[in-house]
């Protein structure tokens, strides 16, 4: 049989101070995590502020509200309740990379902060407060922060809350330092400390501008080699196959034949040769993982080289394209898509890899030796 749940008005009173003045005083009962129902009491405001009972009121419906919405689902909700409920019903709608994503947040910084205050307890400048604390760089605490926000308007449509206090949170974002972009001849360099197939992987990157998880998700049967073209379809993120960051980066991108040249040199090499082979796949006929890339390949280049400051430049040229200053763009004639290089306005077209680069800190009349 269900259970009727009765709407709590409250008492409203008017309180004598001998120092100061009169107060408006709230009497309710609130039920404890542990299922005990208490008695509160809470102080709205003082006489000079609300004249009037009629003011009190007005002021005092808010709470009230969010007092009966608590006690209709029996007991107050923790953050760390409402996290978990997230998890289960919003979190496997999302792309594999981002669960992860938010999961990690989630478990690092947010639930060991605010996992145990009920959701009312929350506070605006206290969450800000805690973000400005923490030795992370600008652009990780607006995710966070997004992120935060996210889960609270997840507790809204569920009705487990009817406040969000994160929208009244302020985090600006930017960056710490602008980021430093790998020459020409850097990449040319790094090119030749690489063995196959990692060095076209590289190459397919500094050519196209594609993200990690779109170039081992690359199979033969995206690329047209009769136009010379190639279609994203799709992105692998250990091993799993999802679709694409975003919509634009299913665009087919024009591929110069020296590049075409080199994917046909690696169609040679792989014992995987259908359509729905994997371009880059490894022994087994699977996709490779961007990470063991790193460690395994990116990493000893870097170190044979000596040059351990690559090694971050590296990283973000591959794993993130918009971190790095690398990104798509549509070329002069509104096919080809660029490389646009930030800090000294240089477009590297994609249709050619072996273009110079027309700037003298990029290696002037250099070129990308494949």
């Amino acid at each position: 049989m269900n259970t009727r749940h009765r709407y709590q008005y409250g008492s409203l009173t008017r309180r004598k101070r001998i120092q100061t003045e009169d107060v408006w005083q709230f009497r309710y009962y609130e039920t404890t995590p542990e299922g005990q129902r208490c008695r509160r009491s809470k102080i709205i405001g003082t006489l000079g502020q609300y004249p009037t009972r009629a003011d009190a009121l007005r002021i005092l419906e808010r709470f009230r509200l969010r007092l009966n919405l608590m006690h209709r689902f029996g007991r107050p909700v923790t953050l760390d309740a409402l996290i978990d409920h997230y998890v289960e019903h919003e979190l496997p709608q999302l792309r594999y990379a981002t669960q992860q994503a938010h999961l990690s947040t989630l478990n690092r910084w947010i639930r060991p902060r605010w996992g145990a205050f009920l959701l009312d307890e929350v506070r605006p400048m206290e969450v800000e407060q805690w973000l400005r604390s923490l030795p992370l760089a600008p652009k990780t605490k607006v995710n966070m922060r997004s992120l935060f926000h996210l889960v609270y308007q997840h507790g809204r449509r569920w009705e487990l809350t009817d406040a969000n206090p994160i929208e009244l949170v302020r985090q600006r974002g930017g960056r710490r330092s602008i980021p430093r972009v790998l020459s020409v001849r850097e990449i040319r360099l790094v090119l030749g400390e690489l063995e196959e197939p990692y060095r076209t992987m590289v190459l397919v990157a500094a050519c196209l501008g594609l993200r990690a998880s779109e170039i081992v998700g690359l199979q033969w049967g995206d690329l047209n080699w009769e136009e010379r073209t190639l279609m994203v379809r799709r992105s692998v993120v250990h091993g799993r196959v999802g679709d694409t960051k975003t919509e634009a980066s299913r665009l087919p991108l024009p591929v110069d034949p020296r590049l075409s040249d080199a994917l046909l040199e690696q169609r040679y090499r792989s014992r995987h040769r259908e359509a729905s082979d994997w371009v880059f796949a490894n022994h087994q006929g699977k996709p490779r993982w961007q990470e063991s890339i790193l460690q395994r390949q990116i990493k000893p280049a870097a170190a044979r080289r000596h040059r351990q400051d690559w090694l971050a430049h590296i990283s973000a040229f591959l794993f993130n394209p918009a971190a790095s200053g690398r990104r798509r763009h549509q070329g002069p004639t509104g096919t080809a898509p660029t490389l646009h290089h930030p800090e000294h306005d240089e477009r590297l077209y994609a249709g050619d890899v072996g273009r110079k680069a027309g700037c003298e800190q990029c290696g002037g009349a250099e070129r990308i030796a494949i």
